[in-house]
């Protein structure tokens, strides 16, 4: 017994160190350091939140939270290509292949390049002839408002030029290396808001430039750095750049753009809902009460994100035990998680008293529905972590699509014939959550059974291969 404790001890300090090789040591390390990075990441953010209520007021920041949601809609614009690449580096990784990441890789920058610029100088060019206060039901400064939108434009769409770093380094299972870049990304505008409160109050346009602006910049030294040294085998190039070779990474990174542009549709057009129906500081009370309730499932996530890629590793391998044990792991996980959200529910107060004052009242019932929302992401998130990893994303594709077409007209339904108000919203988001945790544990059995099947054949050709030698 004392042996196996010893063992135990000694295996657990090993992935800590990163002398574990295995998949298991290597998930390990990288929840070990994810933690601690993503809980100054979490900090960092409520911190600017507080702050930029500094800087702006209640109803000017609702527009601000408007204003970044709805042009977010920009990330759809990489067509998944960032997912499609992570997958693909941490097959191609498993299986020693860097010829084919370096094609894959400079493609993705390239097809990224292709997309995004166009796409900046047609949105700069048609910005002035826009009414935006008619768009955002307001009465800002026209000229401020429309340069606020371009910065935040340009911003998001580098960023997304910029992306593809973090998804090499998740494929190769260092996602502890994404989340410092994350973080730094996240901390690098906090000092200028701190800054912009006391000398700039009510300037969107500087807040704008800050939560958009530095982040390009510090993506842009980190994949330089990178690529001149670490991965410099696979570091994007003009001449590896050959899409008929990256047809396989396409394919990928259009159900993951299916999936992607249907949840980035139902969140930025939330935001737009709140604000003609109830107007720019109910804004601010869901993005609070939402950013409240998902630290657990941020907490949550830092462990399903280093499970992806494994997940990948482990489908290119065969490795079916190793799945199973950790699914099994993954939904004991979700439970206990639960407990968090509950304990987040009965100190909402307390906590909104500190972190935003008496600014932002709390509706009761809208902070019950909001948690009970949360929870059932925790078992649908660790699902669908299952189904990226694995690759087969057809009929996440076809359910997300689905319920992002049925979002609108359901929210509007509650809101008008029900007077929900904003439980509407989280009603709504509720119920596909319901529906999507329902086929994702289908979708798994499916790919499992599959996956044995494939395993089976090949053993069966291995054996062929040694009775023939």
């Amino acid at each position: 017994m004392a042996i196996k404790i010893i063992a135990s001890a000694r295996k657990f300090i090993a992935s800590l160190t990163g002398s574990d090789k295995s998949l298991t040591g290597k998930v390990n390390l990288n929840i070990i350091i994810s933690f601690g990075l993503r809980a100054i990441s979490v900090a960092s953010a409520f911190l600017t939140v507080s702050f930029s209520l500094k800087l702006l007021d209640t109803n000017k920041y609702g527009i601000w939270l408007a204003i970044s949601s709805t042009v977010s809609w920009i990330s759809v614009l990489d067509i998944g290509l960032a997912n499609g690449l992570r997958n693909k580096i941490a097959e191609y990784f498993a299986l020693k292949d860097y010829a084919s990441s370096k094609v894959d890789v400079s493609s993705t920058y390239a097809i990224l390049l292709m997309i995004m610029v166009p796409v900046m100088l047609i949105f700069c060019a048609i910005a002035p002839f826009v009414n935006w206060n008619s768009v955002f039901n307001t009465h800002l400064d026209e000229h401020e408002l429309m340069y606020t939108l371009i910065a935040v434009f340009i911003g998001l769409a580098l960023q997304f030029v910029l992306k593809p770093i973090a998804s090499i380094l998740q494929g190769d299972q260092k996602i502890h290396k994404a989340n410092q870049i994350a973080l730094v990304c996240n901390v690098s505008p906090l000092i200028p808001i701190i800054v912009g409160a006391k000398y700039l109050k009510g300037s969107i346009l500087f807040l704008a430039m800050a939560q958009t602006m530095l982040p390009v910049l510090v993506m842009l030294i980190y994949s330089i750095v990178l690529f001149s040294k670490g991965y410099k085998n696979i570091s994007p190039s003009l001449k590896s750049v050959d899409l008929k070779k990256s047809r396989s990474l396409f394919g990928l990174s259009f159900a993951f753009f299916i999936v992607q542009i249907a949840r980035v549709f139902i969140l930025s057009t939330t935001e737009i809902i709140i604000t003609r129906n109830f107007g720019g500081s109910y804004v601010t009370i869901y993005n609070l009460l939402f950013r409240y309730y998902s630290v657990a499932g941020i907490v949550l996530y830092i462990v399903l994100a280093t499970y992806w890629s494994a997940f990948t590793n482990a489908f290119a391998l065969n490795d079916l035990e190793w799945v199973r044990a950790s699914i099994r792991k993954l939904l004991k996980m979700a439970f206990a998680f639960t407990a968090i959200i509950i304990v987040q529910f009965l100190l909402i107060k307390p906590v909104f008293h500190i972190w935003v004052g008496d600014k932002v009242p709390v509706p009761m019932s809208t902070s019950i529905s909001m948690a009970i929302y949360f929870i059932l992401c925790l078992f649908t998130d660790t699902l669908v972590i299952v189904i990226n990893g694995s690759g087969r994303m057809r009929i996440q594709s076809i359910v997300t699509m689905i319920t992002a077409i049925l979002h609108i007209p359901v929210v509007l339904f509650l809101i008008r014939y029900y007077h929900m108000g904003l439980n509407a919203i989280v009603y709504a988001t509720s119920i596909w959550v319901i529906i999507q945790g329902i086929m994702w544990r289908r979708e798994i059995g499916v790919i499992m059974r599959q996956s044995e099947l494939r395993a089976a054949a090949a053993g069966v050709k291995e054996a062929d291969k040694l009775q023939t030698n």
